[in-house]
């Protein structure tokens, strides 16, 4: 089979969230098993083609900043046109494009080919938990969130890769059932497994002391404020607790500005800046051996599609603390292997968090094998690819 994806993000040169980082792994997991994968992506400089992992990889446009309309449209223009090309001498079987950015929108105006669109953050999302900065950017999001709305209505399937972004095109986007099919995202298992690790030592936490993570972007709809909110009343309990919070910082705080200044400030205010360490995005090693490092895992999203990070972190065999968002409600977070929470809620989050903390060794060992099992048997790369080529197989069909 030969597959095109349109995907603006696409690791390492614009690894900006998960989208990318899913497309990344589904990629190459069908390019080992002998499909042939192209990949149309953001050139971050000079535009042109590779080879990476068996994926042939095409980075186009000539804007590679990320929030830009113009950038946007840039890219969008480009890649429109490589399609088109790897389309005529490739002889191109399935093409598949992200809802987020309604990247498949010039080529669901006149498609030779099956479009097949994955249904996963939107600019929707985006405005509804406030997670932009200033009227200029809410305009450029409502405009784009109609786009994505018209390129999805138009593909000839719709994955989604949770249940609620099954309901999220059924019922409010109101596509027929019969073209969405729920297709799960994955940890590649091979990377995402407990290691041991200094990595306490050179943040500088102590060897006893329990350890919350929290891995995201700093920003609204990532529900940090609410974690914020939290801290104060865990520690209160659990004083010598450590806070790592890992991610890009936004200009979506509460009051405007930088995110990570308003986490600075709430911290001083509030007392926990011992507590609190803040960090930039790491490598990938780097993040197992944190995931690895922690006592609990936390995502306190007020929006996930997903949330693949739970699963990363339950793949090194974590407890995990989340909201009730994206792929959480299917994993059975009754407390024995992790606890959903409401979103919204700090006191909940706060309960939930000590009670994982406050867990004897046999119980954290009982967990760590659970939720590793849970990974390996629903969540793995093979299991995913599996999944795709079926999904592909029955747009080939005509959706049937």
């Amino acid at each position: 089979m030969k597959v095109a994806f349109l995907s603006r993000e696409y690791p390492p040169d614009t690894a900006w969230g998960g989208i990318g980082t899913g497309y990344h792994s589904l990629a190459r997991a069908l390019a080992r098993r002998g499909h042939q994968v192209h990949v149309i992506c953001q050139a971050a400089g000079q535009p042109g083609d590779l080879i990476d992992d068996g994926v042939f990889v095409h980075r186009v446009g000539t804007n590679p900043k990320r929030y830009s309309v113009l950038a946007r449209l840039n890219y969008s223009l480009h890649a429109w046109l490589k399609l088109r090309e790897l389309i005529r001498k490739q002889g191109i079987d399935i093409v598949e494009a992200t809802y987020w950015g309604a990247e498949g929108l010039l080529y669901s105006l006149r498609t030779r080919a099956p479009l097949v669109v994955g249904i996963q953050s939107a600019a929707r999302d985006i405005i509804g938990t406030r997670t932009y900065s200033g009227m200029a950017q809410l305009t450029s999001l409502k405009i784009l969130s109609r786009l994505e709305d018209f390129t999805i209505r138009r593909a000839s399937l719709v994955s989604a890769n949770s249940r609620a972004m099954y309901i999220e095109a059924t019922d409010r986007l109101h596509i027929d059932p019969g073209k969405v099919e729920i297709v799960h995202h994955a940890v590649d298992t091979e990377k995402y497994r407990f290691v041991a690790s200094d990595i306490r030592g050179r943040l500088g936490i102590p060897i006893n002391a329990p350890l919350v993570l929290f891995v995201g972007r700093l920003e609204a709809r990532k529900g940090v404020h609410i974690l914020c909110q939290a801290i104060p009343e865990i520690i209160k309990g659990l004083p010598a607790t450590r806070f790592v919070l890992l991610g890009r910082d936004t200009n979506t705080a509460p009051e405007g500005g930088s995110f990570r200044s308003y986490i600075a400030r709430e911290a001083e205010v509030h007392g926990f800046s011992n507590n609190l360490i803040l960090t930039d995005f790491l490598s990938q090693d780097e993040l197992v051996k944190l995931y690895s490092a922690c006592d609990v895992f936390v995502l306190p999203s007020l929006q996930e599609a997903f949330g693949l990070v739970v699963l990363e972190a339950m793949a090194c065999g974590k407890p995990v603390v989340a909201t009730a968002t994206g792929i959480v409600p299917e994993l059975g977070l009754d407390g024995a292997s992790g606890i959903m929470v409401p979103t919204n809620d700090a006191a909940e989050l706060a309960q939930a968090i000590v009670k994982l903390l406050r867990l004897g060794e046999e119980d954290k060992q009982r967990i760590a094998r659970r939720n590793r099992e849970l990974v390996e048997s629903s969540f793995s790369l093979p299991v995913w690819a599996d999944n795709v080529v079926q999904f592909y197989d029955k747009a080939l069909k005509g959706g049937t």
